[in-house]
């Protein structure tokens, strides 16, 4: 019985997703000169706060921007989601557009290829479902809308369906899969009310998510979402950890690990550079082990799972 919970260290291995550290890097294919302007002013106020905070981090930027003015509050939201959006977006009639979970383009991407391989793997040890604090749609896009659900198998989603030369071709899926995803800090594909069949709401800036600033409380709106997380973890007797750095302004997260996993046996920490000591704070009477995801990086001769089976 196994849970997998992913930090933000798998989606820079699965799509080279920033970190936190580097998330300001502006590194996006604009789309129109109204993305343009927006980057241009949020360069400006990086750039501005950098000189007056060199030795902070880009979180404490964060959560100057969502204190500082309403204009400034949008325009950080709007950028991290896009920014996390990027590699998901696809061209329909001439404009462009998230990428619909199921579509040709998602299944056929060799990175979504190498992370459908690496959770269908991990099947076969009883995988219980996928805890997470990242927006992107990484998971929904490798399992498409037949793999997983988010806690109601037979949900029924707003949005395009699969065919981008008629998207509205059976629209509004419904998600059918075995596996549930917890995604405790929101999502690029879910609104204030309705989740979406792509990182639609992302795509606009408009997604439910708790932005990456220190003191991250999770609003109401996600209660349901980490009580579905608190029941697949306490459902486990081992937890994977994908790359969490267990950063101490992540309490509720900390604090929410610890308390679910009091019936865990063995916790597998993948990762370069495990934060070993806080785990063992976290779980002390566990067996925790560590894999370097850089020295098993080719899935198909699968020493992940030789590796894996060896700490289960």
């Amino acid at each position: 019985m196994t849970a997998l919970f992913l930090g933000a260290g798998f989606s820079k291995w699965a799509f080279n997703l920033p970190l936190v550290n580097q998330l300001f890097d502006f590194n996006i294919s604009t789309t129109c000169e109204k993305e343009a302007k927006k980057i241009s002013r949020l360069k400006a106020d990086w750039k501005k706060w950098r000189e007056l905070n060199p030795k902070d981090t880009p979180e404490k930027f964060i959560y100057w921007c969502l204190h500082k003015s309403s204009h400034r509050r949008s325009r950080v939201i709007w950028y991290v989601s896009r920014r996390l959006s990027d590699p998901f977006m696809t061209r329909i009639r001439g404009s462009f557009s998230a990428a619909m979970f199921d579509e040709r383009v998602v299944r056929e991407n060799n990175g979504i290829i190498k992370v459908k391989n690496f959770i269908l793997n991990l099947t076969d040890y009883d995988l219980k479902g996928i805890v997470t604090c990242n927006y992107d749609t990484i998971a929904e896009c490798a399992l498409g809308t037949a793999g997983f659900n988010y806690g109601i198998i037979g949900e029924q989603l707003t949005g395009r369906g699969l065919n981008p030369q008629f998207p509205w071709q059976n629209a509004h899926v419904k998600v059918t899969g075995n596996i549930p995803i917890a995604k405790l800090h929101g999502s690029l594909s879910w609104g204030a009310e309705t989740k979406y069949t792509s990182g639609k709401p992302g795509r606009m800036g408009k997604a439910l998510i708790v932005p990456p600033a220190p003191e991250k409380i999770p609003p109401n709106e996600l209660s349901s979402v980490w009580e579905l997380g608190a029941k697949i973890i306490n459902d486990s007797k081992c937890l994977i950890i994908f790359g969490f750095a267990f950063n101490p302004y992540d309490l509720a997260l900390l604090n929410f690990l610890k308390k679910n996993g009091r019936k865990l046996e063995r916790v597998l920490l993948i990762d370069p550079f495990p934060n070993l000591s806080k785990a063992k704070d976290i779980w002390p009477s566990c067996e925790i082990d560590t894999i370097d995801p850089r020295e098993c990086f080719d899935l198909k001769d699968h020493r992940w799972f030789s590796k894996v089976s060896c700490s289960l």
